[in-house]
């Protein structure tokens, strides 16, 4: 993760979390992401990009669990997009809920797919 992708509304303290976080990920440390994306996380709740973070280290960590947990919030948030349904898979996965995984994984694929040009005219 690049400095760019951190989300938009952080200060230069909680930007430094941020990267600190995908510095232990990338290190094979996410018992510590996990603890400053969560702390990020109460401190700028409406920030979808830090949940998917969380979920993403709390997967990495073995607690499919509180990833699911986390990312029930997302859902509830109406943050349905690919990447969500990428971790929800894994989190599954994780968990050995297999069909569940599957059908997770079904649809990050649908949703990374270009709608078709029949799809945007209809079916006459």
């Amino acid at each position: 993760m690049t400095r760019s992708e951190a989300p938009a509304t952080l200060d230069a303290e909680h930007e430094a979390l941020w990267m600190l976080g995908f510095f232990y990920l990338r290190n094979r440390r996410p018992d510590r992401a996990q603890t400053l994306f969560a702390a990020l996380a109460r401190l700028l709740p409406d920030d979808p990009r830090l949940a998917r973070a969380l979920a993403l280290a709390q997967i990495r960590a073995g607690k499919g669990e509180h990833a699911l947990a986390t990312l029930d919030g997302l859902a509830m948030a109406g943050h349905l997009d690919p990447a969500f349904h990428l971790l929800r898979a894994q989190a599954l996965d994780a968990l050995g809920r297999t069909q569940e995984a599957r059908a997770a994984m079904r649809a990050f694929i649908d949703g990374r797919q270009p709608p078709r040009a029949s799809d945007a005219v209809g079916n006459r």
